[in-house]
């Protein structure tokens, strides 16, 4: 912005004089025209100096031969833009900014006056309404730190990275919740995202889940050292070393093994940079749009999200460097139910049984399949509907519960009666119904 001079101004019609602001680039034309009325320059040179044309000049010339310095002033200088934003506009969007779009940035709140309210304003300006009525932008703009960014990956589906987010999403007006998102490396893409009471097994199989049966099996999965995808690192046990296990599994670890899924460890939250700041642009995005469609529980906020991941993908997703896409089909032999479930290892017993959370279960042969030899170490299958299988040598196999009852001798069976066991008598003539001599004991009689 140019600096502000003030003149004074005599013109020859009226005998006042006034005072006249000028710029600084008013200022130079007007010593500059006096130059060339005082005969010291030429027109042609001063248009030279002054980046005009000739023609131009002459007018301005003219101009300031008849009324001075106020001549040289803009004419639209003091008057009110045509384009300017009406008061009751900036009223409204100062008490919008301050009630239901609270949180807003500049950005996001600019559209969603458009989009609700019918008010198309650039995001600069409604920082300038905002910033006059003394109304900052929530996000602190920290300095920036110098590091390398990674490059992203050339193919989508090469890299995805998963993560969650505790954040109090439904502002208090419901329980506390956790964001899981899967977020392909090449393009910031939302691949799967989904509302979880907890961040558990539970969350990220449907999350895995979601991703698997959408798109593909990607090649590789990035997360952090979190205890539900790596185990705390300790000794593998003998046990473990006859099972073939070279370092233990966790129940993500093993299904993201059985499709073949490379697992890798971040070191660091800049190594997941991606999916860090797309949690950032949710939390103050998502947040708005929870409050505005009033949700208050779980599935409410699921349902919302589901609209919301496919809006945000239009407008923040990136084209990856390569068309081609890395995501491989899900075999057609390959059982996704028994992949994401929860699976424990068991002995066969005698009878073909096994033992699981402290009931019985007993494993039911099906023709065509073969035979689990006794004291075998299987798979059970816990799926997510709470039905449980046996897997053995690829082979999958039913359970069935065993009542308590049926598991007791038949000896023991026959013997009750009416709930209470008939003990046996002893014949009339049995030593223990013989009376005890004191003669017997001490002459060494004994039975």
């Amino acid at each position: 912005v140019c600096d502000i001079v003030r003149v004074k101004s005599v013109s020859e019609n009226v005998s006042m004089k006034e005072m006249v602001t000028l710029s600084q680039t008013e200022l130079k034309r007007m010593l500059v025209l006096q130059r060339v009325l005082e005969g010291q320059i030429s027109t042609f040179e001063a248009a030279l100096v002054l980046g005009l044309s000739e023609r131009q000049v002459y007018r301005l010339k003219a101009k300031f031969q008849s009324q001075g310095p106020a001549a040289l002033v803009h004419g639209n200088r003091g008057r009110k833009p045509v384009h300017a934003v009406p008061e009751e506009t900036r009223q409204q969007i100062i008490q919008l900014a301050q009630t239901i779009y609270r949180g807003c940035n500049y950005t996001f709140l600019s559209e969603l006056l458009c989009e609700r309210e019918g008010i198309t304003l650039s995001p600069s300006s409604v920082g300038r309404i905002l910033k006059s009525a003394g109304i900052p932008s929530p996000r602190k703009h920290r300095p920036p730190k110098l590091h390398r960014r990674r490059q992203r990956k050339p193919q989508f589906g090469m890299l995805v990275l998963i993560d969650g987010s505790h954040h109090d999403w439904l502002e208090g007006r419901g329980p506390k919740l956790v964001l899981l998102l899967a977020v392909d490396d090449a393009t910031s893409m939302i691949l799967a995202a989904l509302f979880s009471l907890t961040e558990d097994f539970e969350g990220y199989r449907r999350l895995l889940f979601d991703l698997v049966t959408r798109y593909g099996i990607p090649l590789a999965i990035y997360s952090d050292r979190h205890t539900l995808f790596f185990p705390p690192e300790k000794e593998v046990s003998l046990e473990q070393q006859l099972l073939g296990e070279v370092r233990p599994l966790t129940q993500i670890g093993r299904i993201l093994n059985e499709l073949g899924i490379t697992h890798i460890p971040a070191r660091s939250p800049q190594a997941k940079g991606r999916v860090e700041r797309a949690f950032g642009t949710l939390q103050e995005r998502l947040t708005v749009e929870l409050r505005l469609a009033g949700a208050c529980s779980l599935e409410e906020a699921n349902e919302v999200l589901g609209r919301f991941i496919e809006r945000y993908n239009r407008q923040f997703a990136v084209p990856p460097e390569s068309s081609a896409s890395a995501f491989r089909p899900v075999p057609a032999h390959l059982r996704l139910e028994h992949v994401f479930c929860w699976k424990e290892r068991r002995v066969l017993n005698p009878g073909y049984t096994i033992q699981y959370q402290k009931q019985t279960y007993r494993v039911v042969n099906t023709k065509g399949v073969p035979v689990i030899p006794l004291r075998t170490v299987v798979e059970v299958h816990r799926l997510a509907d709470g039905s449980l299988f046996v897997g053995w040598n690829g082979h999958i196999y039913p359970l069935e519960s065993v009542p308590a009852s049926s598991l007791l001798p038949k000896n023991k069976e026959a013997g009750k009666k009416g709930g209470q066991s008939m003990g046996r008598k002893p014949a009339p003539d049995h030593p223990w119904r013989k009376p005890w001599k004191s003669s017997q004991i001490n002459h060494g009689v004994s039975f």
